[in-house]
């Protein structure tokens, strides 16, 4: 961290000079009319429809200034929460470059040699001899390193270790105090856990920080709580819920919303977060992606593309099966683009983009019909009813006269067949083909697998807690205990005062422990009404609760008439029989057979075998402490001790209950069915 105030006033020096020195834009903000913009917007939204996506914003930056930002569809369906430029999004490897600052920023400040091997820095990892900080970057660090290109997110990853062996504070730490807050994104975070280190969500200080208390983490389950539902296609190409991930690291993992990128964006030009000569080093072009092609490389956390003359500096994120993320910009025209969407059709429909050629990609070439085409030839291609009938699409682009507007409408077309395919909309998809066939008779580009591939519909992933639900139910978890402690007190009062009235002490203990604690841990879940997976499994374990209250209240109702002296056999019958019968049969059977589930009776008792041992076990646990000889001397019935015992066991496994079967249902076990 030494010399960062230095450092920083170095670069808005430099920064300056440079601004002034430099040759005006070619396109200026204000050079971009309303029409312009309103017509992108509109074909952005056709974009938004064809790859069947249910929310994505997106932004337009030119000139240092944000000219446009918008939000499209549903950042959260089941809620009717509309999409904004402020809306958090996951942003997968786009946050790669971002990372990809900071490291240089060390390299600025001399904490970081690129050409030093990343062991200096405490980092091991496979095949790590001759391995440099720069081979990480730039993707090159397997097989001999620096010789080829190979993408590797995971070894990416260990530049984490890199920045923490430099300055002994964590990715996450360094990108909310050089970045985030100087900045003042706060759309930004990066999911809770850790995935290159030990230092993510473990014992108080990792609850601490889901929760927000302290350190760079103060902010982030506001970010959570905001960010945009995950989705993905199901059997009909219907939106049904998704999934986003829990880890973070150098590679993948931030999380942001178009606003913000726009920030970080506009302070990298201004030499606000790079001095020129770092920045240079970041952008200078480094490897081929594709062995015999020098248009199409990869710098320092960047590809670097060549097209048709004009240098796109880019990266693309995919992380399946709900995040996908575009952040594309023109040096030259001194124009950024931005686009994040909240499943990962954003990226799949194209495969060329896999080998670094942004080309290929619908969003993309949206932009660049409507912004760099007129920057770079000097008049603007009139905008194309994508959606209309073939005739009238087929004499659009026929009119068309220029080869360069011919040469990119195509492109356009053949992408939008890709988007439109990969939603299921093939009847579309086949239109279009013909479409290109007598628009663009004798073309080649209909011989190029890259252009013409349609991408199935990706495999079903099966949603697991997000950030925002892993905030949640850490709250939940900590309400429930509250409560618990609140109701253990109340009952050891209760004891303490009436002694040898058991009735009355074990009716305070059902009130207080099994009704009131559930109720506040509904009220929680209605105030919280997301209904993801997550929710669905609390939701469905508070009535199990519920259910398992009125079975011990049962149990000790019929314990105390059937027998001031119960044998330890009608005990153990008694507390496990009653509210397992109880739950099975009022709960658990109910909830399968609305969802549709197969076999619900074995499923349900299935489910109870589950969730019971643990009970057992606390129980006994608890009886061997209360009397070594077991259950053979157990308190009467009507002791105040024997509803004192029973509630704490009790206690206990219902506050083991709801992780379990949280924990259950990120294990992929369907505890409760959406």
């Amino acid at each position: 961290m030494k010399g960062h105030a230095t450092t920083v006033l170095s670069r808005l020096v430099v920064s300056g000079l440079a601004f002034i020195l430099a040759a005006p834009p070619a396109v200026a903000a204000t050079d971009i009319d309303q029409d312009t913009l309103a017509d992108f917007e509109a074909d952005m939204e056709s974009v938004r429809s064809a790859l069947g996506i249910p929310g994505m914003a997106a932004a337009v930056v030119a000139d240092g200034q944000v000219i446009w930002a918008q939000g499209f569809g549903y950042a959260d369906i089941e809620n009717d929460i509309e999409t904004t430029p402020h809306t958090p999004f996951g942003l997968a490897s786009v946050t790669k470059p971002i990372a990809a600052t900071l490291i240089m920023q060390l390299v600025e400040e001399g904490l970081i040699d690129l050409d030093a091997p990343v062991a200096e820095y405490g980092v091991t990892m496979p095949d790590t001899t001759g391995v440099t900080v720069r081979h990480l970057l730039n993707h090159t660090s397997e097989g001999t390193p620096g010789a080829i290109h190979d993408y590797n997110g995971n070894r990416y990853g260990y530049l984490g270790g890199v920045m923490k062996g430099a300055t002994d504070r964590s990715f996450s730490e360094l990108l909310v105090e050089r970045i985030s807050s100087p900045l003042e994104m706060n759309d930004t975070a990066v999911n809770p856990f850790d995935s290159w280190s030990s230092d993510g969500i473990s014992g108080l200080d990792g609850f601490a920080k889901v929760l927000g208390r302290g350190g760079v983490y103060a902010h982030f389950p506001d970010v959570y709580s905001r960010l945009a539902a995950p989705y993905q296609f199901g059997d009909d190409y219907e939106p049904v819920p998704g999934m986003y991930h829990l880890t973070h690291s150098p590679a993948a993992g931030g999380l942001s919303s178009v606003a913000d990128l726009a920030r970080f964006d506009i302070a990298l030009d201004a030499g606000e977060l790079l001095g020129a000569v770092a920045a240079e080093e970041m952008f200078g072009a480094s490897v081929p992606t594709v062995a015999g092609r020098t248009d199409l490389t990869y710098a320092l956390g960047w590809y670097v593309q060549d097209f048709e003359g004009l240098e796109l500096v880019w990266h693309t994120g995919r992380w399946p099966p709900s995040t996908s993320a575009l952040y594309m910009k023109l040096p030259e025209l001194r124009q950024t683009f931005i686009v994040l969407a909240n499943t990962d059709n954003l990226t799949v429909p194209f495969p060329g983009i896999g080998n670094g050629d942004l080309s290929r990609s619908l969003p993309a070439l949206t932009f660049m019909h409507h912004f760099v085409f007129p920057a770079q030839h000097g008049y603007a291609l009139p905008s194309i009813d994508w959606a209309g009938d073939e005739d009238v699409l087929v004499a659009d682009l026929t009119a068309v006269e220029s080869e360069a507007g011919r040469t990119l409408l195509e492109r356009e077309l053949w992408s939008r067949r890709q988007a439109v395919g990969s939603s299921g909309d093939f009847k579309r998809a086949d239109e279009l083909v013909s479409v290109a066939m007598t628009a663009f008779p004798g073309s080649r580009m209909r011989l190029d697998d890259d252009t013409t591939a349609i991408v199935g519909k990706m495999p079903y992933i099966a949603p697991a807690t997000s950030a925002g639900a892993l905030a949640l139910h850490t709250k939940i978890v900590f309400g429930w205990l509250v409560t618990v402690a609140a109701s253990m007190i109340a009952m050891a009062f209760s004891l303490w005062r009436v002694r040898e009235e058991s009735a009355w002490a074990t009716g305070m203990w059902l009130v207080v422990t099994l009704v009131v604690g559930p109720l506040a841990l509904m009220a929680r879940y209605r105030e919280h009404h997301r209904h993801g997976a997550g929710e669905a499994v609390i939701c469905g374990s508070l009535f199990s609760v519920a259910a398992y209250s009125v079975g011990w209240a049962a149990a000790l109702g019929l314990l105390l008439r059937a027998s001031r002296d119960p044998s330890p056999l009608l005990l153990l019958g008694s507390i496990v029989s009653i509210p397992v019968a109880v739950d099975l049969l009022a709960v658990r059977l109910p909830m399968l057979r609305r969802a549709g589930s197969e076999h619900p009776v074995r499923r349900g008792a299935l489910m109870e075998a589950f969730s019971w041992p643990l009970g057992l076990i606390v129980f006994f646990a608890v009886t061997f402490f209360v009397d070594d000889r077991w259950l053979s001397t157990l308190p009467a019935p009507t002791s105040p001790y024997f509803g004192a015992m029973i509630s704490v066991a009790a206690l206990l496994a219902l506050i083991l209950l709801v992780p379990l079967n949280l924990l259950l249902r990120r294990r992929s076990y369907p505890v409760w069915r959406t």
